[in-house]
């Protein structure tokens, strides 16, 4: 080998061994001392073996703060490249705690927007590792880190390529909208925090205390919404995030991941009966209908902390990967809220995006009445799911077990035909109704209510409508068949099945979008 030649591969190679220990053995140690990975090896974990290609290791930033003082920076904070998971490619982004506390400079957000520039050129999902303290505040080159940058590509592409988070470390101001932008955000229950302002600038800005709990994992899935899946360590969290990819596509032209099923597509589910009580006032847990039904039980939650009344999840019919959404009357009467609403919009958002057929098993009463809810949209909360569910050109499957009462059951959950739903299954105890009321109205409205008002209209919106009065006539467009709770998995099946290469198109408009309630 020539002198140059080899005097070049030796230089690359320094960098390639100091990149390695990142920050220094010092915030190594520190980083592991707190519970945490280093990039690499939450890079290892998430990849299969051997599979991973960094681009952009020989980036190192000598930063001029406003102090005067040089810093070193390996990799600017930014480790990035493409890798495997489970045989198919995706690329990856890990911020570096151990290099300037994972602070994004310009070269560090320069890594970060072409590698989203190239997954979506490529067709390929992106995976954020995120462990940063923000922007590179006191640094010349450095205003608002470029930041918004990334807020817009990440939006561009949003549906376009699944963008799916992973947050094992800090995540503060400015920084905390990216993880909201991607399509799933998975955090460490050990680790991880989100904060818009944390606790320190919260105090100094308006002097309120509260405790880091909030921002945590926890925090914001049971009670923002924010986060989809949580993790014990950032591990496990990350295995979490190979998981869900396994059912998402590579991008929006393609089909989602076909795995060969172990499961008997003719499996009878003679057992469901015993878990759905056909006494409409008793409880019982939708969770066990699900693992009855799907796929060898597997099935994958988002939200499952938050708007309990509500269940989205992932799982396979035969094979094919289903997004399914379901009432659960274990919780509060599987009365949809202004919370449950929104997590079914996003959770639809993201079906429709990436060609996930929808399918709903259905067993709920009206929305939840009164003037805490009203006053907080409720009404707009519901409108948009009605102008999701109409406009996604999915598949639609429901399946009505019991109750399909109102707005909730009869238009958002796939209990009326005519919003778009393909096929519309009903168990024989399955009745409708405008709403679930038993009350007399007009013991409630006293006087104010006259007999003819009564009779002709009141008594009847709380009338329970058999449903084979419903099925009896099909103009009514409520019922394509009356099954027996033992043959639900076949018909989902089958239903899949036919509606797989569903051609429907939305009128053509200039944008690519319409104006539906927030």
């Amino acid at each position: 080998m020539a002198e140059r030649m080899e005097q070049a591969i030796k230089r690359l190679r320094e960098i390639h061994e100091k990149n390695l220990i990142g920050g220094g053995e010092k915030h190594v140690e520190r980083q592991h001392r707190r519970g945490k990975l280093l990039a690499r090896e939450r890079i290892d974990v998430l990849l299969d073996p051997g599979t991973f290609h960094e681009i952009g290791s020989c980036v190192n930033t000598t930063g001029m703060r406003m102090d005067g003082r040089k810093s070193e920076a390996p990799c600017d904070g930014a480790v990035m490249g493409t890798g495997m998971i489970d045989g198919r490619m995706i690329a990856v982004y890990a911020s570096d705690f151990t290099v300037l506390g994972g602070s994004i400079g310009m070269q560090h957000l320069q890594k970060c927007a072409e590698m989203i520039n190239m997954a979506a050129k490529w067709g390929i999902p992106m995976i954020w590792l995120l462990d940063s303290s923000g922007g590179r505040l006191g640094y010349l080159d450095v205003m608002i880190a470029g930041i918004d940058w990334y807020f817009c590509l990440i939006s561009r592409y949003s549906g376009v390529i699944p963008q799916i988070n992973v947050l094992m470390g800090p995540c503060i101001a400015g920084q905390a909208y990216a993880p909201t932008l991607c399509d799933f955000l998975l955090m460490s229950r050990e680790t991880a925090n989100l904060w818009l302002a944390g606790p320190r600038q919260a105090k100094a800005a308006t002097s309120e205390e509260f405790d880091k709990s909030v921002g945590s994992a926890d925090y914001h899935m049971k009670y923002s919404g924010t986060c989809d899946v949580v993790g014990d360590n950032d591990e496990k969290t990350i295995q979490k995030a190979r998981e869900l990819l396994s059912f998402l596509p590579l991008n929006f032209q393609e089909k989602p991941p076909y795995k060969e099923p172990s499961d008997d597509p003719n499996r009878m589910v003679d057992d469901i009966i015993s878990i759905v009580p056909d006494d409409y006032a008793q409880k019982y847990d939708m969770h066990d209908v699900i693992e009855l039904l799907v796929d060898d039980g597997n099935y994958f939650e988002v939200k499952d902390e938050y708007a309990k009344n509500l269940i989205t999840c992932f799982c396979r019919f035969d094979g094919e990967v289903v997004g399914l959404v379901a009432n659960n009357p274990k919780e509060p009467g599987s009365i949809l809220e202004i919370n449950s609403c929104d997590k079914y919009y996003r959770f639809l958002q993201v079906l429709d995006a990436y060609h996930i057929p929808l399918v709903n098993l259905v067993d709920t009463p009206a929305y939840v009445p009164g003037e805490d809810q009203e006053a907080i949209g409720l009404l707009r909360h519901f409108g948009k799911i009605a102008d999701a569910y109409a406009t996604s050109t999915i598949p639609k499957i429901s399946v009505i077990l019991r109750e399909s009462y109102a707005d909730a059951g009869s238009i958002i959950m796939g209990g009326a035909k005519s919003m778009g739903t393909d096929f519309c299954f009903a168990w024989p105890i399955a009745q409708f109704a405008v709403e679930a009321s038993e009350i007399d109205y007009r013991k409630a409205y006293g006087k104010g209510v006259e007999e003819d008002a009564y009779e002709g209209y009141l008594n009847w919106s709380r009338e329970k409508v058999d449903v084979f009065d419903v099925a009896a006539g099909y103009t009514t467009e409520m019922v394509d068949e009356i099954i027996e709770p033992k043959n639900t998995r076949v018909k989902i099946i089958n239903a899949v099945k036919m509606t797989r290469n569903k051609m429907e198109k939305l009128p053509k408009r200039a944008k690519m979008h319409g104006t539906p309630p927030t």
